[in-house]
């Protein structure tokens, strides 16, 4: 019994390693939320915590469009913090992910792999007026009044 236990163990941790491993592509990701929620301490929350906070869905085709060509940052490379938002996103299997994504800096971060993304200069200025204009018509909804961006 203590051998299969063990196998099962040894696999499920393969699987999971292996999952997390993998590149993902963040165009093809879909069901893009915007919270209302910009401090520091969302870095902290989980996204069943999210569900507590005020949202707005985000257009999928512009999300598509900004996200073609992102690139991962090397490991080494990490960024200041000053400013961010926090979206979500569900990826092709399904997976619900959150991000960090910068007020400035045209980069984001994903909270389970603990990686940094960048987008290309090109589209980098209207990426972050997007997210700057969602953002404050998302903090004038109420809860009931939700909108698609």
């Amino acid at each position: 019994m203590k051998y299969v236990v063990l196998f099962f163990s040894i696999f499920f941790a393969t699987i999971v390693t292996k999952c997390l491993s993998q590149n993902i592509n963040w165009k093809d990701a879909k069901n893009w939320k915007l919270y209302d929620l910009r401090n520091g301490s969302a870095f902290n929350y989980s996204v069943d915590t999210l569900k507590n906070f005020k949202s707005a869905d985000l257009d999928y085709d512009t999300m598509h469009t900004f996200l073609s060509d992102v690139i991962e940052w090397p490991k080494s490379k990490s960024s200041l913090w000053m400013g961010l938002y926090v979206v979500t996103c569900e990826l092709p299997l399904g997976e619900i992910r959150k991000i960090e994504i910068s007020v400035y800096g045209g980069f984001f971060y994903d909270d389970l792999t603990k990686k940094y993304f960048q987008l290309p200069l090109s589209v980098r200025n209207n990426w972050l007026d997007y997210f700057s204009a969602n953002s404050i018509r998302l903090s004038h909804l109420t809860k009931e009044n939700k909108d698609s961006f």
